[in-house]
């Protein structure tokens, strides 16, 4: 009956304010919300993969301007950003939820409004748009409403992303904190579809998560096949697809690449399947700080494998990208800037978004930039990476090579401050003020903030 009551009650909120958030689908290159394409300008925002069992900074200051999740949300939404994308380890969910976010004094709106505005710009030229939901703010508290318990903790903050018209990408972030994949593949499978199963049962969150099965599997040595007591990518990729289709037949993937680094092409990337180019890589030879590779690994059993999937449409291809002063092991020059840096991106993956893949069938299918960093002055070689990028992605100039649509579908890593490998985030140390230089840097390739 308890159960009944709070299910009413949640209607009742979501009709008092607003609609329920849109029903993202694909067709061929391109991601729909209720029949129209979309594009998403997405923020990193992780906590729940470093038990912190929320996410990350809310211990942070005194008010709600940093306490308060809702707040954060707000402030995004502000800053033009409409998508999210959530790293969280499986681990994390057995940890007993941190209750120290609960506390703060409120934050004004002219806190909220001062905050992200820009040095040089009227904070008071246009009207501050009104948060999307309320805020989870009152009588001294923050996070109002907020589970204890870590699992629906991390539902909690998926709904209300999704009600605030987030688009939320998941991502089991096997990289330096969640094991499971290579030590339990079983238990991984099966809590992806305990995960997917308690999203589908709400209105609200499944019509927007898209699940991010395996985050930079190079790194952890998982490759395409299996190898050195490393289960295959491509196998972990189907089991867990199969088993979340069986409880979310409309659920969208998120597939990152793996095992072509010899191509410059690191950090969950690696889609080449043109044979030519992969034959032409054979003998040469990638010795990083954390494996040695020959050549670079062909994934086109995998691809057919897809294909034959009633899914196999409901597939966004998500590579990551950064420049070499985050990567800890030299990459090959001629493929990170322009004109070997354009080549290199459309033989992975942007081909996938004009020629597609044949195999009985042909499908396109879009892509997302689900992990990338903005160039700083402490990497001044990194500047011709990252304009090429800009270009890459707004198939301007030499970055329009014809063989790639735009890539308008994007996650900037990250929002948090605590991420030093990658200079840090949209908010600085205090996680109140903002990074200007990276913003604005953003508005070259679409994000529109709100005092624009």
């Amino acid at each position: 009956m308890m159960k009944s009551i709070s299910l009413v009650c949640c209607w009742l909120l979501l009709l008092q304010h607003g609609a329920l958030a849109g029903k993202l689908s694909i067709r061929g290159n391109q991601v729909l919300e209720d029949g129209k394409p979309i594009t998403m300008h997405g923020i990193n925002y992780f906590g729940f993969n470093n038990a912190q069992t929320m996410v990350d900074g809310l211990w942070a200051g005194k008010t709600s301007l940093t306490k308060d999740f809702s707040t954060q949300v707000y402030r995004q939404q502000l800053l033009g950003f409409n998508s999210v994308r959530l790293p969280f380890s499986f681990r994390d969910f057995n940890l007993p939820g941190r209750t120290d976010y609960n506390w703060c004094t409120p934050a004004s709106e002219d806190d909220i409004r001062k905050s992200v505005t820009p040095p040089g710009v009227d904070p008071y030229a246009k009207p501050l748009p009104k948060p999307r939901v309320p805020l989870t703010v009152g009588n001294g508290q923050c996070n109002l409403g907020m589970p204890v318990n870590v699992f629906d903790r991390f539902l909690w903050v998926i709904n209300l992303y999704a009600r605030a018209g987030f688009k939320v990408v998941i991502d089991n972030h096997v990289w330096l904190e969640d094991p499971t994949a290579y030590e339990d593949p079983d238990g991984w499978v099966a809590g992806w579809a305990r995960l997917a199963a308690a999203i589908s049962k709400d209105p609200v969150s499944r019509g927007v998560v898209m699940y991010d099965l395996v985050n930079e599997p190079d790194n952890k040595k998982i490759f395409w096949r299996a190898r050195g007591g490393r289960p295959s990518l491509a196998t972990l990729y189907v089991r867990a697809m199969d088993s979340i289709y069986k409880v979310q037949p409309d659920a969208i993937f998120v597939l990152e690449g793996t095992g072509q680094i010899t191509y410059a092409i690191p950090s969950g990337d690696g889609f080449v399947t043109d044979t030519g180019v992969i034959n032409s890589f054979k003998t040469q030879v990638m010795k990083t700080s954390r494996y040695e590779i020959t050549g670079i690994e062909d994934p086109n059993f995998f691809f057919k494998a897809l294909l034959t999937k009633p899914y196999a449409q409901n597939v966004i291809w998500g590579p990551h990208f950064y420049a070499q002063s985050v990567i800890p092991f030299a990459l090959p020059k001629r493929f990170m800037t322009p004109p070997g840096l354009f080549k290199r991106m459309s033989d992975s993956f942007g081909y996938l978004t004009t020629k597609g893949y044949c195999s009985g069938k042909c499908l396109r299918w879009p892509v997302l930039m689900g992990e990338f960093s903005a160039p700083h002055a402490g990497a001044p070689g990194d500047y011709a990476t990252m304009d090429g990028l800009v270009q890459y992605f707004n198939n301007a100039g030499a970055g329009n090579d014809g063989r790639h649509t735009p890539i308008s579908n994007w996650f900037f890593w990250a929002w948090n401050d605590n991420t030093p490998d990658t200079n840090g985030g949209i908010v600085k140390s205090d996680w109140a003020s903002i990074d200007w230089s990276k913003v604005n840097w953003l508005r070259k390739i679409g994000l529109r903030p709100w005092y624009l």
